[in-house]
């Protein structure tokens, strides 16, 4: 054909640009008459498949290059949308080994065209187009390697961290006990339940999947489980909905809630035994409020936030200086300690809606301590 009849022909023009555009993009094509089982492919994919272009192919020959792990299924998928009852439209992924041995993943779309209709309809020609999709595979299970690496190095690294955590627990445990001064005896056991706290979120980590958030409601639950072990007398109760948090978050969130709880269980009650509610709401998307109330004797006459010199006030105003919180507090009776807290990037959990919120009882010593 010369040029200017290659120019007036606007269908073979067309068919020219689109052979062209293929042939850049890397594509193979091909057809297949259901009737006489003819198959013919484009030089692009016979470059793909690893054939010659002068290469004769049938059906025989295509199936005995599709894997043996993926044969019998891509056997059913061609099968299926050659069916008059199909919609005749293929999305495939499978692989194939080159006749040099190499195997190559590949993408496949395409369409049967029938004729006829109800009972007559018949498939009579099936067109497809067929990527390499090797490289990008490769590239997706190095890149899910590396990810898996990263979260099991993340796991180990929590693991190890909670361990040395409980490790330094342990030893001011052992030190506490040749101490003969209760005061200093008992700073050194505030020392340590703000330790275990830590190694207690790090503990978490390690057997939760997402390293970068925790669920802070179960997380609660279980901290206060804790300190009720180390206040047998108090009745600790914990009412919070799930809600995830950021860990670097939960890790000055968790810290502050032991200092409340601690104090409480230690002051509020002269000879040691009452009631102490933890209280957990969320007030917008992006806050959640902490009470943690009492029944006790109430504060000091005069207390003030701003006047408290305690080592636990202090860290609590710097941890919530940290988190960008606020403390409020209120008395009669009793005590009321109230933390509000922004959450950042916090996702409510789709299992458990803010308003499932239910009481949860902390037990000590097999027996039920709810006030």
């Amino acid at each position: 054909m010369s040029d200017d009849q290659f120019l007036e022909n606007d269908a073979f023009m067309t068919a020219e640009f689109l052979k062209l555009a293929l042939d850049a993009s890397g594509i193979g094509v091909w057809k297949f008459d259901p009737q006489t089982q003819k198959i013919e492919w484009s030089e692009a994919l016979k470059r793909i498949m690893g054939v010659g272009i002068a290469h004769t192919v049938d059906d025989a020959f295509f199936y005995e290059m599709v894997h043996p792990d993926d044969r019998e299924r891509v056997r059913e998928a061609y099968a299926r949308v050659l069916d008059s009852a199909s919609d005749g439209n293929c999305d495939e992924q499978y692989r194939i080994i080159t006749p040099a041995g190499v195997v190559k993943s590949v993408a496949v779309r395409g369409r049967t065209y029938f004729e006829g209709g109800g009972a007559a309809r018949k498939p009579v020609l099936f067109l497809g187009t067929l990527r390499d999709d090797t490289d990008r595979k490769s590239t997706e299970a190095a890149l899910h390697a590396a990810i898996e690496r990263g979260h099991i190095l993340l796991h180990e690294v929590n693991h190890r961290v909670k361990n040395s955590l409980q490790l330094v627990s342990s030893l001011l445990r052992l030190q506490a006990r040749r101490i003969s001064d209760p005061a200093v005896r008992q700073q050194l056991s505030d020392a340590t339940a703000r330790i275990s706290t830590i190694a207690h979120i790090h503990r978490r980590l390690y057997h939760d999947h997402d390293v970068r958030q925790i669920n802070f409601g179960t997380f609660l639950s279980e901290l206060c489980t804790d300190l009720q072990n180390t206040a047998p007398e108090c009745s600790l109760t914990v009412c919070s909905p799930d809600f995830a948090i950021a860990t670097d978050r939960a890790i000055p969130l968790a810290l502050i809630v032991n200092e409340l709880v601690t104090n409480a269980c230690k002051y509020a009650y002269p000879d040691g035994r009452g009631p102490v509610q933890v209280t957990v709401g969320l007030q917008t998307v992006n806050e959640v409020r902490i009470s943690v109330a009492d029944r006790g004797v109430g504060l000091p006459e005069g207390f003030s936030l701003d006047n408290a010199t305690s080592l636990g006030m202090t860290l609590i105003g710097g941890l919530l200086d940290q988190l960008g919180g606020r403390l409020e507090v209120a008395g009669q009776p009793g005590a009321t300690f109230t933390v509000k807290v922004p959450l950042q990037e916090a996702t409510r959990s789709p299992a458990s809606p803010e308003a499932a919120i239910r009481p949860t009882a902390i037990r000590s010593h097999g027996k039920d301590t709810a006030g």
